[in-house]
């Protein structure tokens, strides 16, 4: 069984610095009137319309798996889609060898649960083309309502960094927000992406911005999900 060599920083909020940005009067107008249209949260059958309009494999899971809870849990499912706090606390920090396989389950409280995944393996090319792929997931009642992955591709022979490639990749059934993926970033044998949370119901409050980063070097790999 694989031991853990580094975990989560910490489950509480970090803090940001922003700068204040001049707007004009329209400009307070047009976010006023767009914050006017939100829905004050989400709702059982708020969040049961949106996951039957959404058309994807992973919301027809949901709706059939949030369909089936009672009548308390569904209540209590779409409260914690609606806390800003719980998205704010999946982060994680890990470190380990490649080849060796890393799953966590780190509970957040008795209802949600943050999973840790990270695979890897070598191939058996003559440059020893490697992959490396960082998954962390939100779980509700064992249902999984977001999920941001990075994968990362290099060359273990040669130059760091030579034909490297990477991608990214959310799954969102969260009807409190909306996951946007900015530029996957690389340098060396590491790739870098940022996830913008913009909220859709007025209950979440501001956005919320991610990093995801995963990197190697001599055999072994660090990966990181952090607020920023």
């Amino acid at each position: 069984m694989l031991t853990r060599p580094a975990r989560r920083l910490s489950t509480a909020a970090l803090a940001a610095v922003a700068g204040l940005a001049v707007l004009t009067p329209m400009a307070h107008a047009a976010d006023a009137d767009a914050a006017a249209k939100k829905p004050a949260k989400v709702t059982v059958a708020g969040y049961t319309k949106y996951l039957q309009t959404q058309k994807t494999p992973a919301a027809k899971k949901t709706l059939k798996k949030f369909g089936a809870l009672n009548k308390a849990r569904k209540a209590r499912f779409v409260k914690h889609l609606n806390n800003r706090y719980i998205y704010e606390a999946l982060t994680d920090q890990v470190k380990g060898s490649i080849g060796r396989p890393l799953h966590v389950v780190d509970p957040y409280n008795k209802d949600v649960r943050f999973i840790t995944d990270v695979t890897s393996k070598v191939g058996k090319d003559k440059n020893h083309t490697t992959t490396v792929s960082f998954t962390m997931t939100e779980e509700i009642f064992k249902i999984p309502v977001t999920s941001e992955r990075i994968k990362l591709t290099f060359q273990r022979t040669g130059k760091p960094g030579k034909k490297a490639t990477a991608a990214a990749k959310a799954t969102n059934v969260n009807a409190a927000i909306n996951i946007k993926a900015g530029r996957v970033a690389l340098k060396g044998n590491a790739a870098k992406i940022s996830w913008a949370a913009t909220p859709r119901v007025k209950a979440f409050g501001k956005k919320l911005a991610k990093t995801q980063s995963v990197a190697s070097a001599q055999g072994y790999y660090k990966a990181n999900l952090e607020n920023r």
